[in-house]
């Protein structure tokens, strides 16, 4: 009796629901189905089904490339299958090279292995007589532009295709918007070519052309047409309009059976359930956790459900079980580096980088790019210029090099160094917003706060054009605004946080130590109200391990509360009235510290190293922030009774005292302890024992500045 036809939809069921009782069970039933004589076309559709769920099929695959010797698609599903395996490669070339054939398969099965060579060498002497000559002249010639070479002449879309694409990465996103301008009536009704031209300008975070190239798009190929509708959502969610993608998107699946979703269905989900969970004071992810875990068995392969799937178990799950994982072999390397860099183990994941695997050239660039971060993150500035390398020629890679740079100019306080990289790249990418924040920050270092300002009105207007409402103010209008102020009105650094920012970023204070003092309390405080997340539990674990001669303690709004009506009754009153916790913890920790003294940390740094060194004959520990020269509040480390922090007490009650709707990081935090550490630095009595940790000494211990649950809340400071 001949077998039931292969049942796509149920497997997929099945993989949903769980993991498969015997994971070898689909591949035995192929070989079956192979040994009663299956045919060809059915056998490459169950193969390439069992494959792109990620199901074993070593043997199967061996007796399909020995029934069909000539296949091909059989040879290409095997190098998918076996990306590291040389001899699967080496079967792919034999059957291409016999048939005379496809060689555009084979050069890109040696490029995703990072083998640019081989693969332009599979494309060498192309027979005109080939089945494939066209096809395969226009992989050479992308392959050309790939490797920033000239390529030949290719006609008709694809070649326009082309023509765009190397003008984008030659030229940069300014001159492919004129052509676009000029050309674009012209072009043809191809789905994947207006798909491509909207991603590029996503990319360049230009979301006014993305529209209209969607519209034109929707006018050439009709507003039901699925990628329409799918870029339609991207569109959306890169707004941040998570409303208009999850109605778009309802109507295209069935909830009841999400194993038929495609994989970007699943990634449009799930891209809507993060955004959505934003508007919740504690949002719950544990739905989404799950969908993620489900869709990722279903497609292991997918990087972007990987990467959504590792994202959702960073806001639930034990962050040191997540590094284990990130740092097991199954995980590849890009993304165990992306992992571990966001949860604060930058020397771990240097080490997964270093072990990758080698890669196709563009993506090589971006890992030094990731290895240049994470020297940052390290507190190791000139590792992070060594690892950046030299200047690439396509211009989105050149754009973040240029942004990279500055980066790490101004971490050195280089302000003009940063321009002369920002502004070549701000011709040719002007809507980047990443290189518009860097330029703003450092003409505010160079004191030109009229320029800064214009650059900040052109990411607002950005903004305004990706959100379709103005942002609100940030810390940096504030800090710009008030030293463009202070200028004008003849202020001066002790009394405008604006000008003393910029006085520590560009002077930072000489350490002098203090003679017969007392060392600092051992006591070590922290700050949390609500849930404790698992990334937060660990962060109390690991602030212990690492300080165990520090006496440890946890205060929550009710016993911060009780310790200020015991000890400052008169702060007591405005922390019962503040409604933001961030404002809570701002005022408390300042009373602790002016009262008690000792290291208050908040728990979103996360430590690698003791910062007990740092104890050792100051009078006050401070760390000076690399955006803009402010000082955190998120480490202090002070004697009790320090006139600096006794004076900023009253500051900060003062400000509330007066202000319904305080500003967390400008009425209570870092703004306000900025102006009352320079006036400590100035005054000789206080100046000695005053300790300035610059933004990279610090992050050689503590990593910081981590995607904590509670960030993406409706109650974080910067959301408020």
């Amino acid at each position: 009796m001949a077998p039931s036809p292969f049942d796509r939809a149920r497997l997929a069921q099945a993989l949903w629901q769980g993991p498969l009782p015997d994971p070898t069970a689909p591949a035995q039933d192929l070989m079956k189905r192979i040994e009663g004589g299956t045919d060809y076309k059915a056998c490459l559709q169950q193969l390439a089904t069992l494959c792109s769920h990620g199901v074993s099929t070593d043997a199967v695959i061996e007796t399909a490339l020995a029934t069909w010797p000539w296949s091909i698609d059989l040879a290409l599903l095997a190098v998918e299958a076996a990306p590291a395996s040389d001899a699967m490669l080496d079967t792919l070339e034999r059957r291409i090279m016999a048939q005379n054939r496809r060689y555009a398969t084979l050069a890109w099965a040696r490029w995703g292995r990072g083998d640019a060579t081989g693969a332009r060498r599979a494309l060498t002497d192309l027979d005109p007589g080939s089945g494939s000559f066209e096809a395969d002249r226009v992989a050479r010639a992308e392959l050309a532009i790939l490797c920033d070479d000239t390529p030949e002449p290719i006609a008709g879309p694809e070649g326009l295709r082309l023509s765009l694409l190397q003008c984008w990465r030659r030229d940069g996103a300014a001159p492919l918007a004129r052509r676009v301008e000029i050309e674009g009536a012209g072009f043809p009704a191809a789905p994947t070519f207006w798909a491509w031209l909207i991603e590029v300008q996503i990319l360049e975070r230009d979301f006014d052309r993305a529209e209209a190239l969607l519209a034109r798009f929707s006018a050439r190929c009709g507003a039901d047409h699925p990628e329409v509708i799918a870029q339609t959502i991207r569109i959306a969610l890169d707004r941040e309009d998570p409303a208009r993608a999850r109605a778009l998107l309802a109507a295209q699946i069935d909830p009841a059976t999400p194993w038929l979703w495609s994989p970007r269905q699943h990634v449009q989900h799930l891209r809507c359930a993060r955004l959505e969970a934003m508007d919740s004071a504690c949002p719950d992810h544990t739905a989404a956790l799950d969908h993620a875990r489900r869709a990722a068995r279903l497609y292991p392969r997918n990087e972007a459900l990987r990467g959504a799937l590792f994202g959702f178990r960073e806001m639930i799950e034990d962050w040191d079980a997540l590094a284990s994982d990130a740092m097991s072999d199954i995980c590849p390397a890009p993304l165990s580096a992306w992992i571990l860099g966001r949860i604060g183990c930058p020397e771990a994941a240097l080490d997964c980088l270093r072990r990758g695997p080698a890669l196709p050239p563009d993506a090589a660039t971006r890992l030094r790019f990731r290895a240049a971060d994470l020297h940052l993150r390290s507190g190791d500035p000139a590792k992070a210029e060594a690892a950046l390398g030299p200047e690439p020629a396509a211009w989105s890679l050149r754009a973040d090099h240029a942004w990279w740079r500055s980066e790490i100019a101004l971490k050195r306080r280089d302000a003009q160094g940063a321009l002369e990289g920002l502004g070549p790249a701000l011709a040719l990418g002007p809507t980047r917003l990443g290189l518009i924040l860097n330029a703003a920050r450092a003409t505010f270092l160079l004191g030109a706060y009229d320029d800064s300002l214009a650059h900040l009105a052109r990411f607002h207007a950005l903004k305004t054009a990706q959100l379709g409402a103005p942002p609100a103010d940030d810390l940096r209008d504030l800090i710009t605004r008030d030293a463009a102020e202070a200028l004008t009105t003849g202020g001066a650094p002790d009394s405008s946080p604006g000008l003393a920012a910029r006085a520590f970023a560009l002077n930072p204070p000489a350490f002098r130590a203090a003679l017969d003092m007392s060392p600092i309390p051992r006591r070590l405080a922290h700050y949390w109200e609500g849930p404790r997340s698992a990334p937060v539990t660990r962060g109390i674990h690991r602030w212990a391990a690492l300080h165990p001669d520090l006496a440890q303690t946890v205060y929550d709004a009710k016993t911060a509360q009780h310790w200020l009506t015991r000890n400052t009754p008169d702060l007591a009153p405005l922390f019962a009235r503040l409604s933001q916790p961030a404002a809570r913890a701002d005022l408390f920790r300042v009373a602790l510290i002016a009262t008690e003294g000792g290291v208050f940390a908040d728990l979103d740094e996360y430590p690698r190293a003791p910062v007990t060194p740092w104890l050792e004959g100051a009078r006050a520990v401070l760390v000076i922030e690399e955006g803009y020269g402010t000082i955190a509040n998120n480490f202090l480390a002070a004697l009790p009774g320090l006139p600096l922090f006794t004076r900023l007490a009253a500051r900060i009650a003062a400000r509330l005292a007066t202000t319904e709707t305080p500003y967390a990081w400008w009425d209570t935090g870092p703004a306000q302890i900025t102006v009352e550490a320079l006036r400590a630095v100035q005054t000789p009595t206080e100046a000695d024992g005053l300790l300035f940790l610059s933004q990279a000494a610090y992050d050689a211990r503590v990593s910081t500045n981590l995607p904590f649950p509670h960030k993406r809340g409706a109650l974080h400071w910067r959301q408020s």
